[in-house]
């Protein structure tokens, strides 16, 4: 790799690196491809040249968040309920570790942002421990929505957690776990043996 490409590559990662500390202090939907630019000591145009619009930072940002979160659930071994404790722990870990990533990919929608299909298959990436711990190879197989059901359940109690919604009312990881334990055991049996 070049010069040009290594400060090209340094220069995105600041950028990048700026956009999360923005999306966590005020949110995605107030995302300032300016004042981004001013965090990094580029003039306000030059972040073009990188991003050419905030919705193409967005979009990077997304994409990495799930690369992320999928490595995380990569790391997830094992078979039936232990698998699908496993994969519960790891989405709740990773979650809990970088929120505002967890918000940018599952919480409100940024007003006029429509994540691309470049994403899908990064999405579908999250789901597939999931699958398998149930003994699901695609999507398309017939118990694939009970999983995603319990998939959206597990993803909803963060939302509702990180939004404060638990406070004063119950421990959010006694929930959390009370809710996987459930789910592993509605696994049909001869997984979750």
């Amino acid at each position: 790799m070049g010069v040009r490409e290594e400060n090209r590559e340094r220069v995105e990662a600041a950028i990048r690196a700026a956009a999360r500390e923005q999306i966590r202090t005020v949110g995605g939907g107030a995302l300032s491809m300016r004042a981004i630019a001013r965090d990094v000591g580029l003039v306000s145009s030059a972040i073009y040249r990188y991003f050419p619009t905030r919705e193409a930072l967005l979009t990077a940002l997304i994409i990495e968040s799930y690369g992320s979160l999928g490595d995380a659930l990569e790391t997830v071994r094992g078979e039936g309920a232990d698998r699908w404790r496993d994969a519960a722990v790891a989405l709740r870990g990773w979650a809990t570790e970088r929120p505002h990533e967890f918000q940018l990919i599952y919480g409100t929608p940024i007003p006029g942002y429509a994540a691309p299909p470049e994403t899908i298959p990064l999405a579908g990436r999250v789901a597939e421990p999931f699958f398998a711990a149930a003994g699901i190879e695609t999507a398309d197989q017939p118990d694939a929505a009970g999983v995603l059901a319990a998939l959206a359940e597990l993803i909803g109690l963060l939302t509702l957690e990180f939004g404060g919604h638990f406070a004063g009312v119950t421990d959010p990881a006694e929930l959390y776990a009370y809710a996987v334990e459930r789910q592993a055991g509605e696994l049909p049996r001869e997984l979750s043996a």
